[in-house]
């Protein structure tokens, strides 16, 4: 009885904290998605994304939203999701706009992989970073691709119109946007705290620790040394743990740099397995909710670990 109080109180804590943390993102990421459009500067903010949006067949306004993911992937979601509740985008371009999302988080990736692993790893960590890199700009690649030959083009534009009538003040425009956001928020909130609420209690229960436990003995089917299951167990654990324990491989002549790095890819394979079942709750049915934030995981999931697959093994074989 106590073991479950306890539990119970973990997840409660754990719940809190996730919705601490995520709630106030993506309000302000409806907001500002409604903000920009009460004030009809969406196109001047998005101009900057136009290549994207122009070559994938998006409207301008996803080109805001892209932008949006550079500082919180989260907000600039919800801003689509906003979008597409307000019918100004459709269903598939949701999905594409969502995929596309999903790069900025990738090359924001320097802030915390450079500043371990190159000190760490010398050249290999920066070959690491580098592999990481060049998949999450294949990545968009492929989708950008994809939105061109499924989506229909997008009406060819010129130059944003001046809109015409009074110009709103800032004050008026958080007015105007405070009722399509209240809206908005309340079936995407609908949704995100329950499920948040479920993953906190999953979390506390070992689902995913057990998940993860399995996926350590799946290492063994990859081209690396004995010595790697150790980074590979260390990585479930943490990042910095990983790489510590590949520095010290190296420098003692365990392990040879290029074991070092295809190793530190099978980690991330693996660990991006657990990540994302955590984020399917918390993030994309929290955000999209169930039937369209299953579908985004699994397409993010299949082209960038299939994409990690493929360089796992040509490392192995032509390296």
């Amino acid at each position: 009885m106590d073991g479950t109080a306890e539990i119970v109180s973990a997840a409660l804590g754990l719940s809190f904290e996730l919705l601490v943390r995520t709630v106030p993102i993506v309000v302000a990421g409806v907001l500002i998605a409604e903000v920009l459009i009460a004030l009809r500067i969406t196109d001047k903010i998005a101009s900057v994304a136009y290549p994207v949006t122009t070559f994938s067949h998006l409207p301008r306004e996803c080109g805001a939203s892209f932008l949006l993911a550079f500082v919180s992937p989260q907000a600039a979601d919800a801003m689509l999701v906003d979008y597409h509740d307000r019918g100004m985008i459709g269903r598939g371009e949701l999905v594409v706009a969502a995929l596309i999302n999903s790069f900025p988080s990738v090359v924001m990736h320097w802030r915390y992989l450079i500043p371990v692993y190159v000190p760490l790893l010398g050249a290999f960590g920066l070959i690491y970073f580098a592999i990481l890199m060049g998949i999450g700009f294949l990545k968009t690649g492929i989708v950008m691709v994809a939105g061109r030959v499924l989506l229909p083009g997008v009406p060819a534009s010129g130059p944003p119109e001046k809109p015409s009538g009074k110009r709103l003040s800032l004050r008026e425009a958080l007015s105007a946007a405070a009722r399509p956001a209240a809206k908005t928020l309340r079936r995407i909130l609908g949704i995100m705290i329950p499920t948040i609420v479920i993953v906190a209690f999953l979390i506390e229960m070992g689902v995913f620790d057990a998940v993860a436990v399995y996926l350590e003995g799946a290492s063994r089917l990859f081209p690396i040394p004995p010595g790697g299951l150790a980074i590979i167990a260390a990585k479930f654990g943490s990042y910095v743990a990983a790489a510590s324990l590949a520095s010290g491989l190296l420098a003692a002549g365990d392990m040879s740099g290029r074991e070092i790095v295809i190793t530190l890819l099978v980690a991330n394979l693996l660990t991006s397995v657990v990540t994302y079942l955590r984020w399917l709750g918390s993030f994309y049915i929290a955000i999209f909710g169930p039937r369209r934030g299953t579908e985004i995981m699994l397409l993010s999931v299949a082209l960038q670990d299939g994409l990690l697959l493929a360089a796992i093994f040509l490392l192995a074989w032509f390296w």
